[in-house]
């Protein structure tokens, strides 16, 4: 079965996004034209985030950049957009590993991306920047001059 799914997130800091899939224990490889997902568009997935309503079926394992991860049969495609930010693809049915170590949504990829992008313009404007993570697993970014 395939469930390809489009993020809800405009990746447009590749640094952040490569930082985010490290701290996840993936890669994000630059310049990999294909990723890894069921490999055939089954029809069989309807969510209101199924890729196939804004991306072509025939494009489906197709992007500019991918992430792996070494406990994940399937990868995570990034495609650049006409603004130069990048969508994101993933293929979510359990056999391909992804959601248990990325998130169901990708949420997880999604809070590391967002606290690195934080972090990064908090370093640019002169803060020095630490993150931890709290007793409730949020992550805490602590930015000070």
């Amino acid at each position: 079965m395939s469930h390809v799914v489009t993020i809800q997130l405009k990746v447009k800091d590749l640094a952040a996004l490569e930082a985010a899939a490290k701290e996840l224990g993936g890669e994000l490889v630059r310049g990999q034209t294909t990723y890894k997902w069921f490999g055939q568009w089954m029809n069989d997935f309807h969510a209101d985030n199924a890729a196939y309503k804004t991306v072509d079926p025939n494009q489906f394992g197709k992007c500019d950049h991918a992430i792996r991860h070494p406990k994940c049969g399937y990868e995570i495609g990034l495609v650049k957009q006409a603004d130069g930010s990048y969508m994101i693809l993933a293929d979510e049915w359990g056999s391909g590993g992804l959601v248990p170590v990325f998130g169901q949504g990708m949420q997880k990829l999604k809070q590391h991306y967002s606290t690195n992008l934080v972090a990064n313009t908090m370093r640019k404007q002169g803060f020095m920047v630490s993150k931890s993570t709290d007793k409730a697993g949020n992550m805490v970014l602590n930015c000070t001059r």
